[in-house]
Parts: structure tokens; C-alpha cells; sequence
């Protein structure tokens, strides 16, 4: 029988295709019996469906829950946990700095499936170590201690507009619900949200966006709906297509970076993050950014230092709101180092230096890093971790979450807000095992921004505001690059301190 359309013999295209089926399963068959029989990683624990599919995880990313079973899977297993056909937790301080320190393991591969695009690297998706030494080097002068001291006035303009903003809120507005004690309820989530995503606008994009004056932008719902097409590309990248991109943030920050070419071209110039992009050389090529690369790694900065820094500050009232006692400790040693007549704009030179304040950062970025979902890493060669062997192009993850609550390190009270360890403890011993910025040569570039915003930030809502808790508010955590509340809400009462 002809096929008279294409003149191919039906029958025998028929059996080449069956062939064809036939070894793609027998690949796939092969593949699952050698992980699940064969590969070194089959003496690791950890459920027996993970030895030969992913399915586990592919099922709860998209909800941002992924971070709660690996904790599950580590209560249930212990420190080192099979999760995936390829992927392997691992949750002793031992091992974690063994992946981000001693042997500092790159990046996997499969972080390029979060990249704008999958061929061009940033200083966060680098994979080579080479790439990533040559692509810190260009940008280190942009997140030096000296000049993120200069961003500070930047600072203070959006954190002033927030102390207004609130200020103002008026128990007259019918729009505004009052609390049982007559205050004013804000969502007090989504201001401070909005005050880092001004701070990014003013520091790295020309001028603020000028979210907490307005209350919407289309800029927050258009990051978090990239951050979740990234996601959704990354575990499931045969349903690509199906994953549009909205241009739309693209095109904002296209426009963004031609406007500034246009002023520096007419002589005048911006002493922001944006301008240090333009200006960045190669020290051995002296070649800089192209324009896809400036426009590629703003926007790395404003998911990682928007999201990252609202996430903290947010946790940080949550949990002092929820311990009384620990929030009069902070208000007593603010009030102490700013008297009444100079809350408004407290100063980072006086504010890094309050033990109070920085424990109260550093317990909160220890029970909710924003690495929450763990660090991942790719085995360059065969090697021994705790005790397993690894095979070359096993992706192992250091799970953040449980060393930050492990009891070997932080003792029985591991689980509990305590600002006080950093306070009778020594900080620089703590530090060692806490993750949230990364370790090694990865560390985090942005570390100096981001604690002086949260600082700022955190520092002026305590000395100009008092805040009451509204009951029973929905504080699921979900996790997709950067960790977050589902609801994007916690709501406050609000009275103005005299």
C-alpha cells in the first residue's frame, strides 16, 4: 500500500516509527533500572519512587511547597536523603560546607533553565568559575562598602516616603478597617514590599517607582510572574512553549537603560548601581556589558535585592510581634540610640553598629533564609560526601532550612526566635553556619546593600511606629526563586509614636 501524498510506503513507516518508540522506552526503561540498581546513589535513603523519577518535586513546585518536604524528607530519612533520580540533600554542617566551601562545587547546569536566556550566564546562573570570578570582578566596585554608602541618601528618600505614607494613614477613610483598639489596619507586607522596589528604582533604575505613594506599579506582579515562568521552565521544560513571556518588563527596562545612554551622552551622569553597569570594564579586555547583559542582570538585582531584603524585614516584625519581650528589647536599644527628634532618618554608621538590632536580623535570616529551598551544586568529578559516594553530575543540594535549625549547632532551642544567642554568644563563631547569603565564592555580591536597607528599614518603622498583630492571618511560606507569603499580606494595626 502507497501513501499517494507523500509516496512513502505507509507499512514501513509505520514499523520505523514503532522502532523508534520502542528504543526511546527501552532508553528510558535502561536509564531508571541503572538509578534505581546500579548507580552509587541507590545505598542513599530516601523514597523508593525517587530512585527513578522526579515526580515528587515536579509536583509541588508549582504550588512553592517544595522547601516542606525536603524538611519532611530530612525528619523522616536523616541528614543525606535520595529526592530525586540525580539529586541528593544533604543537611550536616559538615557536608554543607564542604559543598560551598572546601570544595566549593559549581552551579549545575540546570540553572540555566532560570536564565532569560539559557546560553547567557549572570553573576547568579554562572556555572563556569572562571565566568563568574571574571563577571564579580566587573561588578565588585558596584556593591563595595563605600559605595553602597553613598546609596544611602537613595535609601532614606523611599524609607521617608514609607514613614509618610503611614503617618497619613487616617482612621477617617472609609476604605481603611479599624483594629478593636481604634487603630488603623495596613498591610504592612506589602508597603515594606513596595518600599525595597522603590529603593531598587532610586538605586539601580534612576528614580523611584513610587509604589508606596500610588500602591500599584505594574512592575511587582510582573517580577513574580517571570520568577514563576522560570520555574515552571525549569521543571518543565518540555511544556517550554506553552510558558509565554511577557515582554512587558523587558521593554520597562529597555527603555530604562536607553534613557540613561540618552543623559550620559548629553554630558550628565546618575552615581547609581544602573550607571556602574554602564560603566563596568573587563580589567584585561576593558570590554563592558553588552545591552542584553545590563538589561539581564538589573533585572537579577531587582528580583534578589526587592524580594529578598521585604521577605526578612517582613519575617523579622512578623516574629517580633509574635514575642512581645524581644520587641521591647530592639525598641529599648533604638530608643536609646536615637532620643526622640532624629527617628525619622536613623543612620546606618550608628544602626550597624546596635547588637540588638543585627541579632534580631541574623536569627531572622537564620529561621528564614532566603535560601529556604537549599543550595544546589553539581559533582564535577566522583567524590565522597558524609560518608556516600557522589558520581560526576550528581546535583546535591546543602539543605539551608534544617542547618539553620539544627540542634548539633544551635542547641535545643534550635526552632525558637532567640536574637539573644548573637547577643551572649560570639557572632563571628555563629556566622560560620549560617547560609542565607550563600558561602565561599558565591557569597552573595549584594550582602552590604541588603543589610543596610533591612536595617533602615526595619529601624525606622520601630522608632516612628507601634504595631498590633491582627489574629489568625494566613503565614504560609511559598518558595519559588525567592521565598514569600501565598496571601502577600500581613495586616497591622498602626499607632504613630509620639
Amino acid at each position: 500500500m502507497i501513501d499517494f501524498v507523500s509516496g512513502t510506503p505507509t507499512f514501513a513507516l509505520s514499523k520505523v516509527i514503532v522502532w523508534v518508540i520502542l528504543a526511546v522506552l527501552l532508553r528510558i526503561v535502561s536509564k531508571m533500572i541503572h538509578n534505581a540498581l546500579i548507580s552509587p546513589l541507590k545505598a542513599i535513603p530516601g523514597p523508593i519512587i525517587c530512585s527513578v523519577s522526579d515526580w515528587l518535586i515536579a509536583i509541588r513546585k508549582p504550588h512553592g511547597r517544595v522547601f516542606e518536604w525536603f524538611y519532611q524528607m530530612h525528619r523522616e530519612y536523616g541528614n543525606v536523603v535520595r529526592v530525586g533520580p540525580n539529586l541528593v540533600l544533604f543537611s550536616s554542617k559538615e557536608a554543607v560546607r564542604q559543598i560551598l566551601i572546601t570544595n566549593e562545587l559549581p552551579k549545575p547546569d540546570t540553572i540555566s533553565g532560570i536564565r532569560t536566556d539559557p546560553n547567557i550566564a549572570t553573576i547568579f546562573s554562572a556555572t563556569d568559575r572562571h565566568f563568574h570570578k571574571q563577571r564579580r570582578t566587573m561588578l565588585t566596585p558596584t556593591f563595595s562598602i563605600k559605595f553602597i554608602a553613598s546609596l544611602e541618601p537613595l535609601m532614606q528618600s523611599c524609607i521617608k516616603t514609607l514613614v509618610k505614607k503611614l503617618n497619613s494613614t487616617s482612621k477617617s477613610d472609609p476604605s481603611i478597617q479599624i483594629n478593636k483598639n481604634g487603630l488603623p489596619i495596613v498591610n504592612i507586607y506589602q508597603l515594606v514590599q513596595a518600599t525595597t522596589l522603590d529603593i531598587i528604582g532610586e538605586t539601580a533604575f534612576g528614580g523611584s517607582f513610587n509604589l508606596i505613594e500610588n500602591g500599584e506599579h505594574p512592575l511587582p506582579g510582573k517580577v513574580f510572574q517571570e520568577l514563576k515562568r522560570r520555574v515552571l521552565n525549569h521543571t518543565f521544560p518540555y511544556l517550554k512553549p506553552f510558558f509565554k513571556k511577557d515582554l512587558w518588563t523587558d521593554e520597562f527596562i529597555q527603555q530604562i537603560i536607553r534613557d540613561r545612554k540618552e543623559l550620559n551622552a548629553k554630558g550628565t551622569k546618575r552615581e547609581d548601581i544602573l550607571q556602574t553597569l554602564l560603566d563596568a570594564r573587563d580589567t584585561k579586555t576593558n570590554e563592558g556589558l553588552s545591552e542584553f547583559e545590563i538589561q539581564d542582570q538589573t533585572m537579577e538585582f531587582l528580583i534578589a535585592g526587592s524580594d529578598t531584603a521585604s521577605f526578612t524585614i517582613n519575617m523579622a516584625l512578623i516574629t517580633l510581634l509574635h514575642h512581645p519581650e524581644k520587641l521591647r528589647n530592639i525598641m529599648n536599644e533604638l530608643d536609646s540610640a536615637f532620643p526622640a527628634g532624629s527617628r525619622q532618618s536613623p543612620e546606618h554608621k550608628t544602626l550597624k553598629n546596635l547588637k540588638y538590632l543585627n541579632a534580631v536580623i541574623n536569627e531572622t535570616l537564620r529561621l528564614f533564609p532566603v535560601s529556604i529551598g537549599g543550595i544546589l551544586r553539581q559533582a564535577p568529578n566522583d567524590i565522597m560526601i558524609d560518608g556516600y559516594l557522589i558520581p560526576k553530575g550528581t546535583t546535591v543540594s546543602a539543605s539551608i532550612y534544617q542547618v539553620h535549625r539544627s540542634k548539633d549547632i544551635w542547641g535545643v532551642d534550635a526552632d525558637l526566635f532567640e536574637p539573644e544567642r548573637w547577643v551572649n554568644g560570639n557572632p563571628v563563631e555563629l556566622k560560620k553556619y549560617i547560609f542565607s547569603f550563600g558561602s565561599g565564592s558565591r557569597y552573595c555580591i549584594g550582602y552590604n546593600f541588603a543589610m543596610m536597607e533591612m536595617r533602615l528599614i526595619l529601624a525606622s518603622l520601630l522608632l516612628n511606629f507601634e504595631f498590633e498583630k491582627v489574629e489568625k492571618q494566613n503565614l504560609q511560606i511559598v518558595h519559588f526563586i525567592t521565598p514569600a507569603l501565598i496571601t502577600k499580606k500581613f495586616d497591622v494595626g498602626v499607632k504613630v509614636r509620639c
